[in-house]
């Protein structure tokens, strides 16, 4: 079942911090595709949740150095 998530990225600093996050969310299993948004400090997931959850994402996007809280 797919499922679309949103979630803040208030300290995410530059287009580039936005380039590293959506390419580890693009490598990961059970992604079908995300927009890392720089200016609106926020990412949308559109994910397959049999095979990954949405707290799964917020870990990985915290293992980057990133804080992350869903909406």
């Amino acid at each position: 079942m797919k499922q679309t998530i949103s979630l803040e990225i208030s300290d995410i600093h530059c287009s580039k911090c936005a380039k590293i996050i959506a390419l580890a969310l693009e490598q990961t299993a059970g992604i079908e595709c995300s927009e890392v948004d720089y200016g609106e400090k926020q990412a949308t997931v559109k994910i397959e949740n049999l095979v990954i959850s949405s707290y799964k994402i917020k870990t990985m996007i915290v293992a980057l150095g990133f804080t992350a809280m869903l909406l």
